[in-house]
């Protein structure tokens, strides 16, 4: 099947469609599509998601606090080069593994990831924060991925997503500064979304897990991410506090989501 970018953009804004698949039904559906599975509604989303982000700007930017700015210093360099971690060995993981519809919206979420990496370093630029090369946590994550096959990287994915999205939506509620706190607020809602995408289409790959075994790689899955949960935690403390959270909320909060995500991906 063809990209049809411009058909499924032209398509939700003619329609006023709530770009989210889960609120598409057979009758509003882009009409370019006569597969309807999640891979390719997905497929579609993402699609229609394609430069959203482009005429984003750092116009009308406050003096941030100096609590904020210098716990901002240590965190945005992490998550900014963990945005550009996944890439072509996901890729390569999934070929042949799972469907061509499925491989097409895994590209769309990896350059979606990399455009928020070139978001983050943007808001680095702005406020003279130096880029890193590595980081112990990214040398890490990478490791775990690369681990196993396709259901490993994308169970870590779903991790450094939830991960991801709490960090945002901190900084988004309590960086005051109102762009910022906009940007950021668009950074969490596509995560949710890329979860939501995990959600969708990786469970069918769970499935192939014996049943005797996929309770306790459930298991073992929660209890890697609340330990992740922990570690940032611990790490991020600084962001947390100036922020006005705190390392209980922010694992609290985790937990919950863990909870949900799992019970939803290994529901089979």
């Amino acid at each position: 099947m063809a990209d049809n970018v411009l058909d499924f953009r032209a398509w939700a804004l003619s329609r006023s469609r709530r770009r989210h698949p889960s609120t598409w039904t057979a009758d509003s559906t882009p009409p370019s599509l006569t597969d309807r599975s999640p891979a390719s509604l997905w497929r579609a989303d993402f699609a229609i998601h394609a430069d959203q982000h482009a005429n984003l700007t750092l116009s009308g930017m406050w003096v941030l606090a100096p609590v904020v700015e210098d716990a901002l210093k240590v965190t945005l360099p992490i998550f900014q080069l963990g945005e550009i971690g996944a890439g072509r060995h996901l890729l390569d993981t999934a070929v042949g593994v799972t469907s061509e519809d499925h491989l097409q919206a895994l590209r769309y979420f990896i350059i979606e990831s990399q455009e928020h990496a070139r978001i983050l370093a943007l808001v680095c630029a702005e406020l003279d924060i130096e880029m890193l090369e590595e980081h112990w946590t990214e040398r890490l994550f990478r490791k775990t991925r690369h681990l196993r096959g396709f259901r490993t990287e994308m169970l870590a994915v779903v991790i450094g997503g939830m991960v991801s999205s709490e960090i945002y939506k901190t900084i988004a509620h309590g960086v005051g500064d109102p762009t910022l706190s906009r940007i950021f607020t668009r950074l969490h809602d596509d995560e949710l979304r890329h979860l939501d995408f995990h959600e969708a289409t990786l469970p069918d790959h769970l499935e192939q897990i014996a049943p005797s075994t996929r309770p306790f790689v459930k298991s073992a899955w929660k209890a890697t991410a609340i330990a992740a949960a922990i570690a940032v935690s611990i790490e991020q403390r600084r962001l947390l506090s100036s922020c006005a959270s705190s390392q209980l909320r922010f694992v609290r909060s985790l937990v919950r989501e863990i909870g949900r995500r799992a019970d939803a991906l290994f529901s089979s």
